[in-house]
C-alpha cells in the first residue's frame, strides 16, 4: 500500500524532491504535486527584468512533473484541513494526502503599515518584485513605452538587495534602450543594503549613481507623512521591494505560526504535526531567526527528501542547521557586489561568478 505524498508549491526545496522522485516511490510514495505551470528562479528576478529570455530564468514544472511520473494538479492551493488530512484548490477540488510538505513561498510585505492613511498617488501602476513573473511583465511595459517614445518616472521602494537590483536593473535597460526614463529608489534606512559592510553600502551607492538613479535615503514609509511629494514629480510605476513576509495563504493555515510562517522544528516537520512539513520562505526555523533568502530552501532540500524516506521506513531524521553566512551576489546590471559576512567584492567578476552560480543552479533541473 503506497502513502500519498502531496507537495504544495513548486520552491527550491520541492525541485530537489522532483528530481528524487525515484527515491520516494521506493520508499512507498505516490507524489503529487500542487503548483503554478512554472517555477520563477528568484536568483535571476533581476536578470528577467533587465532583458534576459523568460525560458533562461524559469523551469517547466509540468514538463519536469511529466519526466519524474509525478501528477501535477496546476489549481492554486487555497485551504488545509488538518483533522481529514486535505488540501484544498480554488477550483474546488480536494486532495486527501497521508504527508504533506509545503513550500509556498513569501509576498512582498506592503510599506504602508495597517490602518495607515494612504496618499493619492495618481494613476500610478504598482509593481511587486514577487511573484517574479510580473517583472517580465513590467520589462514589457518599459520596452512598450520606449517604442511610443514615452518617459517613465519610477520610483522603486526598498533599500535591500531587492530594491537595489531593481533600481539598477530598470535604469541599465532604460539605458540600453536609449529610454530617458527618471529612476528614483526611496529607502526606509540611512544606507543601502543594512546588513551588508559599510563599504559595500557605500560602493552600491556609488554604483546607482552611476546609473543616473536618484536615491532618497531616511524616508518614512508611513504613509500619513505622503512621503511621495519629496519627488518632483508624480510616479507612473511604483515598485514595491520592501522585504518579503510568508506567502498570503499561510496566515489561515490551521498549523502553528509566527510571524515569520508556519513554525517548523529542526527536522523541518511542523511544530503540531509530524506529517507535515514547511521549508522555504513560508517556514520558521523554531529559535533561529532566518531571512527570505533562497540558499535556505536550496540547503533544505536534501534534509527534506532524507527526512521524507525516514519518516516512511520508521528510521532517524536528520536536522537542518542553517548556515551561520552565505554567499550574497546584488546584480547591479553590469557589475555584481558579493557579499560574505564581513567580506565583499564588487565589480565584473563579481556578477560573472553570479550568472554561473544561477545557470548551473537551473541545469541541475532541467
Amino acid at each position: 500500500m503506497t502513502t500519498h505524498l502531496v507537495l504544495v508549491g513548486a520552491g527550491h526545496a520541492h525541485l530537489h524532491l522532483l528530481k528524487h522522485a525515484t527515491a520516494l516511490r521506493r520508499a512507498g510514495y505516490r507524489i503529487t504535486l500542487v503548483a503554478p505551470t512554472r517555477f520563477w528562479y528568484s536568483g535571476m528576478a533581476a536578470r528577467l527584468l533587465s532583458g534576459a529570455p523568460r525560458d533562461a530564468c524559469s523551469l517547466d514544472i509540468a514538463v519536469l512533473s511529466a519526466r519524474h511520473g509525478i501528477e501535477h494538479v496546476t489549481a492554486p492551493f487555497v485551504a488545509l484541513d488538518v483533522h481529514t488530512q486535505h488540501v484544498f484548490l480554488a477550483d474546488g477540488h480536494h486532495i486527501a494526502f497521508d504527508v504533506l510538505s509545503l513550500n509556498v513561498g513569501s509576498d512582498v510585505v506592503p510599506p504602508i503599515p495597517t490602518g495607515a492613511i494612504v496618499p493619492a498617488w495618481g494613476d500610478a501602476r504598482y509593481w511587486h518584485v514577487k511573484p517574479i513573473e510580473r517583472l517580465d511583465a513590467l520589462r514589457q511595459h518599459v520596452l512598450d513605452a520606449a517604442q511610443q517614445h514615452r518617459a517613465l518616472h519610477m520610483v522603486v521602494v526598498g533599500g535591500g538587495p531587492s530594491g537595489v537590483e531593481m533600481a539598477a536593473n530598470l535604469a541599465g535597460l532604460s539605458q540600453r534602450l536609449g529610454a530617458p526614463n527618471d529612476i528614483q529608489l526611496v529607502t526606509r534606512h540611512s544606507r543601502l543594503l543594512p546588513n551588508a559592510p559599510d563599504a559595500a553600502a557605500r560602493w552600491a551607492s556609488r554604483q546607482l549613481s552611476r546609473l543616473s538613479v536618484d536615491w532618497h535615503p531616511s524616508v518614512a514609509l508611513d504613509g500619513n507623512t505622503g512621503w511621495l511629494d519629496l519627488l518632483d514629480v508624480s510616479p507612473d510605476d511604483i515598485v514595491l521591494a520592501t522585504g518579503l513576509r510568508p506567502a498570503y495563504c499561510v496566515a489561515d493555515l490551521p498549523l502553528a505560526l509566527d510571524d515569520n510562517g508556519i513554525r517548523i522544528k529542526t527536522t523541518l516537520q511542523s511544530e503540531q504535526h509530524a506529517t507535515i512539513f514547511a521549508v522555504g520562505d513560508c517556514a520558521s526555523l523554531i529559535d533561529h531567526s532566518l531571512p527570505k533568502r533562497g540558499i535556505e530552501g536550496v540547503r533544505q532540500g536534501p534534509v527534506l527528501l532524507h527526512n521524507l524516506i525516514a519518516l516512511q521506513n520508521g528510521t532517524s531524521l536528520r536536522d537542518y542547521h542553517p548556515p551561520a553566512t552565505a554567499l550574497a551576489i546584488v546584480d547591479m546590471h553590469d557589475k555584481g557586489l558579493a557579499l560574505y559576512g564581513e567580506h565583499w567584492r564588487g565589480g565584473r567578476l563579481a556578477l560573472r561568478l553570479k550568472r554561473y552560480i544561477d545557470t548551473r543552479f537551473l541545469r541541475r533541473y532541467r
